[in-house]
């Protein structure tokens, strides 16, 4: 009788674990929608070998860069890409058996605003550029780059976004300089519901970036102390430095 409990009990246990388990992987995977169907984006991160489309999903959710992955159902094949609908353009292939799924907790920006702008040979450096979904943190040969960046420091850059949104974390790619890299430090991410509660400091950290990153030419993903809701993220330079920043994006819970 009671090696029958016992048993019984082990039974319930593995029960519930698989249970949580598989709750959990369908969690990660409903996060990520169908964006194409018979498609393969070619620029491609890193790939994956004998996964299903859960897992391959988690494997994007763990990268800092991936925010959507090429699946293929029939040889367990995934890769992790860039792409954000509407947003990143990347180039690609029509294949049969592949599928694109993107992260959908991506939140859209509507608008963006700094302190001050530097006027670089390339013309003002607006904070617009800092949410055109162009990820690339490169000095050209001629010298231009297309990052918002104030001119003195202590200053502040901000976005509006498309929709309230419970904000799970932002990634942040800084301008590839190791000379400048200093500068990518100290910041505070405030998220407000209004753009009056913003423009006064109003608000709820997401969190207190101390960096500087350890590479500059790869991206920060900052996750937030605790998920914060709002409408408008606001980046505090707490620095005597311009503030650069090349690409910002926000995620969702």
């Amino acid at each position: 009788m009671e090696w029958f409990i016992e048993k019984r009990w082990i039974w319930i246990l593995e029960f519930v674990t698989i249970f949580v388990f598989k709750t959990v992987l369908t969690h990660n995977f409903t996060q990520f929608t169908l964006s194409s169907s018979n498609a393969r984006y070619s620029d491609k991160l890193v790939q994956h070998l004998n996964t299903s489309i859960i897992q391959c999903a988690i494997l994007c959710n763990g990268a800092d860069e991936c925010t959507s992955v090429n699946h293929n159902a029939d040889t367990g094949v995934c890769e992790l890409t860039a792409y954000v609908p509407g947003v990143v353009t990347l180039s690609t292939e029509t294949e049969s058996d592949w599928n694109v799924y993107y992260d959908d907790r991506f939140v859209p920006a509507v608008e963006a605003w700094q302190q001050s702008t530097h006027v670089h040979v390339n013309g003002p450096l607006a904070a617009s550029f800092a949410i055109d979904g162009n990820r690339d943190n490169n000095d050209k040969v001629t010298y231009e780059i297309y990052c918002a960046h104030t001119v003195s420091g202590f200053s502040y850059w901000g976005m509006e976004f498309e929709r309230f949104a419970e904000v799970s974390h932002v990634i942040i790619f800084f301008r590839n300089s190791s000379q400048l890299n200093y500068r990518n430090a100290n910041l505070r991410l405030l998220i407000s519901p209004t753009r009056q509660d913003s423009d006064n400091n109003n608000g709820t950290d997401c969190a207190y970036y101390v960096g500087p990153p350890a590479s500059p030419s790869l991206p920060v993903k900052i996750p937030c102390a605790q998920h914060v809701t709002g409408k408008f993220l606001k980046i505090i330079h707490n620095q005597d430095d311009p503030l650069g920043l090349c690409e910002v994006e926000v995620f969702s819970v």
